[in-house]
C-alpha cells in the first residue's frame, strides 16, 4: 500500500523496502477512486443506453473507410484505423467501437490514479485529479464517437506511466514508453512532439552521463520504430517517405483567420487561395482547407507543384508577410482553452460537436453519416427519453471549466518551482511532463492547424494530474521529512 504522505522521503532501508512490497493496496485507502471508478462505470452505461448504437460524425466515416481499405491514407495515420479494423472481424457494428471506447477511457484513469498513487500523491488528490477522465461531458462524447481521441488519450498516458514507473527508468520500461509514444503518434500525428518532451524527462531523472545517453538513445529509437515501419508502408503505397501529407493543408487553414491578400504576394495560380470573406468576418478553417469550392478545390497549381505544396507555400509566405497577426492568433486560440464555457468563438462553429445537447434526437445527414451506420451494423441512430434529456442537462454541468484548468496548471507551476531540501527526490520531472505533453497538445494546434474543443482532451486529462503532483510538492515542502519516493515496487 502506498503512504499518504506527500512527495519524498529519505531511502527506505532494505527490509523496510520489502515489507512494503508485499502490502496489498487497501480498500479503505483507495476507496474514493474506486467509489468514483463505480460512478464513471455507470455514466458510461447509461450513455450506452441513452444514444444506441454510437456517434458518427466529423471524420468518423472516414475512419470507417479503414475497415475495408486497409492503406495508408494521406490525410491521416492508419492508427485508428487498426482498432477499428480489429474490432471488424468480430462485429461491424458500431456499438463494438463505443463500448470499446468507454472500457479505453476507464482504463485511462485508472493509469494516471496508479501513477499518482505510487508517486506519492493522496487517494483524494488523486482521485480529483481523475474526475475530468471519468466524467467529463467530452470525454463521454469522444468515447461514443468513432473518432481517434480516447485511443490516442490512453497510449499517451501508458507511455507517461510507463517511463515514470521506475525511478531512474528501466530500459525495457523506457523502450516500451517510446514504442507507446510512436503508436500514439500513429493515431494522431501531433503525437511527434512528445518525445521531446519524454526525453528532457530522462536526461533529468538519470544518474550519470553514460545511462542518460543509453536511455535517450532507447527511448528514440524505440518511438522511431514503428514510424519508420509505417513510412516505409506509406512510401511503398504512394512513393513517399511521410506518415500524412496534410501539413500544408493544416498550415493554410491557420492562415486564413488573418491572410490579408492585399499585401500578401504569390504566385498567380495560389491566388484563388485568399478567402472571399472580409478579415473579421471569415469562417471556420476547416471550410477553407476542405470544402469551400472557390479556394482549395479551385487550386491548380503548374506541373511539378502539388497541392499540399502549393496550399504550403501560400502558408508560410502569409506568415512571414504577417508575423504578428499569426502570433496574435496563436495566442488568441490557445487563450481560448481557459475560457469558461465550451462555445464557439471567432471564426468557429464546432463546439456543438462535442456536447450531448446535438444528439438528442440526432438525424444522420444522408449523404455523409447515414451510409456509414448503414454498412456498419446498419443501425441507425436514436435517443431514448427521459435519460438523453438528463445527459442533456449533464453535459452543461460536468466538465472541466477552462479557468479551473488555468488554476490547475498555475498550480503545478508552483509546485514545479518550489524548491525542497537538498538529497531529497522529487516530483518535478513528472510534473514537466505532463504539464508539458498536457499544454503542449493544445499549443501545436494553434500553431499549426486551428483549433478545436476536442483537441483540449489532453490538456484536460494531464493538466489535473500535473496539479496533484504540484499540490503534494508544496504540501512536502511545508512539511519536510515527511513525503515519500515513488515505490520502489
Amino acid at each position: 500500500m502506498l503512504r499518504d504522505s506527500p512527495d519524498v522521503v529519505a531511502p527506505t532501508p532494505r527490509a523496510e523496502v520489502a515489507r512494503v512490497r508485499r502490502l496489498p493496496w487497501s480498500w479503505r485507502t483507495e476507496r474514493p477512486f474506486l467509489v468514483a471508478l463505480g460512478v464513471g462505470v455507470l455514466v458510461r452505461i447509461l450513455v450506452q443506453v441513452a444514444f444506441p448504437p454510437a456517434f458518427i460524425y466529423s471524420d468518423g466515416p472516414t475512419y470507417l473507410g479503414f475497415v475495408d481499405a486497409v492503406d495508408p491514407s494521406p490525410d491521416r495515420p492508419f492508427g485508428y484505423g487498426a482498432l477499428l479494423w480489429l474490432l471488424a472481424v468480430v462485429t461491424r457494428g458500431v456499438d463494438a467501437v463505443a463500448i470499446t471506447q468507454h472500457v479505453l477511457g476507464l482504463l485511462t484513469a485508472v493509469v494516471l490514479y496508479a501513477l499518482m498513487r505510487r508517486w506519492g500523491v493522496r487517494p483524494w488528490v488523486a482521485t480529483l485529479a481523475t474526475l475530468p477522465a471519468l466524467l467529463d461531458e467530452m470525454q463521454l462524447v469522444l468515447e461514443h464517437s468513432v473518432l481517434s481521441d480516447v485511443l490516442f488519450d490512453l497510449l499517451l498516458v501508458l507511455g507517461i506511466a510507463a517511463l515514470a514507473w521506475h525511478r531512474p527508468p528501466r530500459p525495457a520500461w523506457t523502450a516500451a514508453a517510446g514504442l507507446l509514444l510512436g503508436c500514439a503518434t500513429l493515431v494522431r500525428v501531433t503525437g511527434e512532439p512528445t518525445v521531446v518532451a519524454a526525453a528532457v524527462f530522462v536526461l533529468v531523472v538519470t544518474a550519470t552521463l553514460r545511462a542518460r545517453l543509453l536511455q535517450v538513445l532507447v527511448l528514440v529509437v524505440a518511438f522511431a520504430a514503428p514510424l519508420t515501419a509505417y513510412a516505409s508502408w506509406y512510401h511503398h503505397e504512394h512513393g513517399a517517405w511521410a506518415i500524412t501529407q496534410t501539413g500544408g493543408r493544416a498550415l493554410y487553414m491557420r492562415t486564413t483567420g488573418f491572410v490579408d491578400c492585399a499585401t500578401l504576394s504569390v504566385p498567380s495560380y495560389e491566388r484563388t487561395l485568399c478567402p472571399d470573406d472580409p478579415v473579421g468576418r471569415r469562417q471556420d478553417p476547416t471550410f477553407y482547407g476542405w470544402h469551400d469550392p472557390t479556394t482549395t478545390h479551385a487550386l491548380r497549381p503548374p506541373p511539378g507543384v502539388s497541392d499540399e505544396a502549393a496550399m504550403r507555400d501560400f502558408a508560410m509566405r502569409a506568415i512571414r508577410s504577417q508575423p504578428l497577426d499569426y502570433a496574435q492568433i496563436v495566442a488568441r486560440d490557445f487563450a481560448m482553452a481557459f475560457g469558461p464555457s465550451r462555445v464557439d468563438r471567432y471564426e468557429y462553429d464546432t463546439a456543438y460537436k462535442w456536447s450531448f445537447h446535438h444528439y438528442v434526437d440526432y438525424q444522420p445527414t444522408p449523404d455523409w453519416t447515414r451510409p456509414a451506420y448503414a454498412t456498419h451494423g446498419g443501425e441507425m441512430p436514436v435517443s431514448r427519453h427521459p435519460l438523453a434529456d438528463w445527459f442533456d442537462t449533464y453535459g452543461q454541468r460536468v466538465y472541466l471549466p477552462g479557468p479551473v484548468l488555468l488554476a490547475l496548471a498555475l498550480l503545478a507551476v508552483a509546485g514545479f518551482v518550489r524548491r525542497t531540501p537538498n538529497g531529497t527526490s522529487s516530483s518535478r520531472p513528472l510534473i514537466f511532463l505532463t504539464l508539458a505533453i498536457g499544454l503542449g497538445l493544445i499549443l501545436l494546434p494553434d500553431v499549426t492547424a486551428e483549433f478545436t474543443w476536442r483537441y483540449q482532451l489532453p490538456a484536460i486529462l494531464l493538466v489535473p494530474v500535473a496539479a496533484a503532483l504540484g499540490w503534494t510538492r508544496l504540501r512536502g515542502a511545508r512539511q519536510p521529512g515527511t513525503t515519500p519516493t515513488p515505490s520502489t515496487d
